[in-house]
């Protein structure tokens, strides 16, 4: 691993750490509700490299 390499690993582990202390994750109904119709519709995106039926 080469000087540039741990550079950029340690900037990343520092950006991910001031993101998850600054963004407050939603846990309010809105979003548990819209987690079933998500689930749903991604169920219906066709596999990578597959077609989709008619």
């Amino acid at each position: 691993m080469t000087a540039t390499d741990r550079d950029r690993r340690e900037r990343l582990t520092a950006l991910g750490k001031v993101l998850r202390t600054s963004v407050m994750v939603p846990t309010d109904t809105y979003i548990t509700h819209d987690i079933p119709l998500l689930l749903t519709r991604l169920s219906q995106v066709p596999a990578s490299g597959t077609k989709r039926e008619k």
